[in-house]
């Protein structure tokens, strides 16, 4: 998944990632919902389809799925779960 595959999906890339948190290193994106944030992280060591889905508190998120995504229509399927 590129940068401009996830913000056409809705999340936006995070500009700043607070220290202390497991998202240091890779990309973050977050997408916001009716019911709070929903993030997608990429990790460096990825190769771009491995994700980890995640909500709740930035330090002690909440896991929502971790593992391979084949493409771009697979998360935005995933995602519905949560964004409903």
């Amino acid at each position: 998944m590129t940068h401009d595959e996830l913000e056409q999906a809705g999340f936006l890339h995070a500009d700043y990632v607070p220290d202390g948190t497991n998202y240091r290193r890779g990309e973050l994106y977050v997408r916001m919902t009716p019911t709070g944030s929903l993030r997608v992280f990429v990790p460096t060591e990825s190769d771009g389809n491995d994700i980890e889905l995640s909500s709740g508190d930035v330090y002690n998120p909440d896991i929502l799925y971790r593992g391979p995504i084949k493409d771009i229509d697979e998360l935005v399927r995933l995602t519905h779960r949560w964004v409903a």
